[in-house]
């Protein structure tokens, strides 16, 4: 079946029967949910700030990148409407921001897996997890930045291999979710098992999102995963918004309350009180 997209806005000839034809939107973004969605973000953003300071983690304020960079790109989506000339490319750099934050995200998956494990019990998975936080993080952000503009090339084979890094990107995050999921539950002990919410939620959210991503890289573009706005917000905006919800309302409680000798002052709140009590200790 050949045609051009439905969508007037983002004019680019190609035809369906193209095994590789260039990202396009099926339909023309509602502007206000773009808008409106967006608004979110800026709120959970100051929030994440907030519980980052409390703790005295300036590692929990690297998850501000998220909400910023998902924050641009509802906004570039909401204006896609309102000019022809610039849509094409606003389209391909919000694509670009809507997935690195994914990848931040599930990178920041992988340093709370860490953190966790490393509150109940001293283990050299933690530093493997935190280890492979930067550079999964690093080398997917590459992937995404260098093949989303490939996959946009009047060339197919320089849509081939855009669509080849990308979706080996999403592979890799898919894969990521999983391990930091299982290496967190497998280390959780009866004591910790109701604030381990703060890693098992996430993944399961992130997890929907990594695969409606890949589904949107994989499937043809008349399919439902491109051609639904309801899905797109419903499974990678909402868990995005689901997971910094989590994060930003049971950081400082599951990585803090509840510590014992075990946790070697290793924990902010424990770490903050050996301070004080080293404080203390100059006046007395």
């Amino acid at each position: 079946m050949a045609g051009t997209a439905v969508n007037n806005t983002l004019v680019y000839q190609y035809t369906l029967n193209n095994q590789y034809p260039p990202p396009m939107l099926e339909y023309d973004p509602e502007r206000w949910v773009a808008y409106l969605m967006s608004a979110v973000f800026p709120l959970l953003a100051v929030r994440v700030l907030m519980a980052g300071r409390a703790m005295q983690a300036p590692w929990l304020c690297v998850a501000v990148v998220a909400p910023v960079l998902l924050f641009i790109s509802l906004i570039l989506r909401g204006a896609m409407g309102r000019t022809d000339s610039d849509a094409f490319r606003m389209y391909e750099t919000q694509t670009v921001l809507h997935l690195c934050t994914g990848i931040v995200s599930v990178g920041m998956l992988l340093v709370f897996a860490a953190k966790w494990i490393e509150r109940i019990r001293k283990s050299v998975v933690a530093q493997f997890l935190t280890h492979a936080a930067v550079g999964y993080t690093v080398a997917a952000t590459v992937c995404v930045c260098v093949g989303v503009p490939l996959s946009f090339d009047m060339r197919e084979e320089q849509r081939i291999c855009g669509y080849r890094l990308v979706s080996a990107a999403l592979v890799v995050s898919l894969g990521m979710v999983l391990l930091g999921g299982t290496l967190a539950a497998y280390h959780t002990d009866r004591r910790s098992t109701s604030n381990v919410a703060i890693v098992a939620v996430p993944a399961v959210l992130l997890a929907c999102w990594m695969s409606f991503a890949l589904a949107r890289t994989s499937l043809p573009m008349h399919n439902a995963a491109n051609a639904s706005d309801a899905l797109f917000y419903c499974l990678s905006v909402l868990p995005a918004a689901g997971v910094l919800g989590v994060w930003a309302a049971m950081a400082e409680e599951a990585l803090s309350e509840g510590c014992t000798c075990q946790c070697q002052a290793s924990c902010a709140r424990c770490a903050f009180e050996g301070r004080m009590q080293q404080a203390m200790g100059q006046y007395v």
